[in-house]
């Protein structure tokens, strides 16, 4: 059985400046101010240069991996110095020894600066290793629990729900290719009886409210745009109306609709075309609202990544969770994917919000144990037959 710890690392911005507080760990606690590491404008230009479409250049990709560590490792020494990159070796060091699983659950207040740093990218230069490649240290933007979400018991195969919209004046989108590639990309998992793949017949939101009424879904996952609202700044994704034209939905509304149905334990939020405001990807915002309206785990997915990294993502990671492997360890393994399908740095694009401690989701059901049956007593017998 897997032994699982956690590094708790709370960054914010107060009145007196940006503090770090490791709040829990398996050796110990601390606390030290830090100063971002990039002026906005230099933030700005390397997140474009990583967001940046690489195609088939192969010294371009190679330049945004070495960019990646640049930038991963300056975002290490920034928090990792002094008393908490001393809790950090002997956190590391112990969980080697007892070959556990040391979770890196990063809270991030409402601040846009530090929400908008590429945590995924964080670069340990003494073990030449990113946190959130490996299955050992796997990374996640922890938002603290108002209570405790136990794994939810779920008999084969989980069930996802895919709402794929292309409203009217947005950009065409291939919702018939896509649905294809996605279903050719995981039928295997539908083949063996592990996951079940439903596409909602009309991408409204009144439609999404009543399929999950009617059939219990454990994953829901929106493929479509992602945009600004420009009244209230903050990020909506597109559905349909009754008309096929488009309907903003923001991360509140639609995190309430779905914490509504218990079952439901997890949403991606795939972007397509999707305008960053302020240097936080409006998809992204969504996903992080999600989480905290109640839907446990949210997982962000960039329209930046291309076709085959995408689906290699989506291979992994889905087949890395009909396996009931914790959600955070799969996204490191889908992170792999990626990177295995392409050199470069996509695969630190999409980031995972959850409100799930250890990252486990589901748990396989297992049925209760047969009653046993009444021992009768001989001597009842007898007496009974005399």
């Amino acid at each position: 059985m897997t032994v699982n710890w956690g590094f708790d690392l709370l960054l914010e911005h107060t009145e007196d400046g940006y503090r770090a507080t490791v709040q829990d760990s398996p050796a110990g606690q601390a606390v030290r101010a830090f100063d971002l590491p990039f002026r906005p404008r230099e933030q700005h230009a390397a997140v474009q240069r990583l967001l940046a479409e690489a195609g088939d250049d192969e010294r371009e990709r190679d330049a945004q991996f070495a960019l990646a560590r640049e930038l991963g490792g300056r975002l290490f020494d920034t928090i990792f110095a002094g008393p908490i990159l001393a809790l950090w070796q002997e956190s590391w060091r112990r969980a080697y020894e007892a070959r556990a699983v040391l979770r890196v659950r990063l809270g991030l207040s409402d601040s846009p600066e530090l929400n908008a740093l590429p945590w995924e990218y964080l670069y340990d230069d003494t073990r030449d290793e990113f946190l959130g490649l490996s299955v050992h240290t796997p990374l996640v933007r922890y938002q603290p629990l108002a209570h405790i979400i136990r794994p939810l018991p779920v008999e084969p195969p989980l069930r996802v729900l895919v709402v794929m919209a292309g409203p009217a004046g947005y950009p065409p989108l291939a919702v018939g290719r896509d649905w294809r590639d996605l279903v050719d990309t995981v039928d295997f998992l539908a083949a063996d009886g592990r996951m079940t793949f439903e596409r909602l017949a009309k991408p409204t939101l009144l439609d999404l409210q009543r399929r999950l009424r009617q059939q219990q879904f454990h994953i829901v996952h929106f493929i479509g745009f992602a945009i600004r609202d420009t009244q209230s700044g903050e990020g909506v994704v597109v559905f349909e109306d009754e008309m096929g034209n488009g309907r903003s939905v923001n991360g509140q509304h639609l995190g309430k609709l779905l914490s509504d149905h218990y079952s439901v334990r997890l949403a991606i939020v795939s972007a397509r075309n999707a305008a960053r405001m302020g240097g936080i990807d409006p998809a992204a915002h969504v996903s992080e609202q999600l989480v905290r309206r109640g839907v446990p785990a949210a997982v962000y997915q960039p329209s930046k990544l291309r076709a085959r990294p995408s689906l290699a993502f989506m291979h992994e990671f889905y087949a890395a969770l009909a396996a009931f492997r914790p959600v955070d360890v799969a996204m490191a393994d889908a992170r792999r994917a990626i990177q295995l399908e392409e050199a470069g740095a996509g695969w630190g694009l999409p980031h995972l919000v959850s409100r799930v401690p250890e990252g486990q989701l589901f748990e396989r059901y297992a049925p209760p144990p047969p009653a046993p049956k009444p021992r009768l007593h001989v001597r009842s017998v007898l007496s009974k037959g005399k």
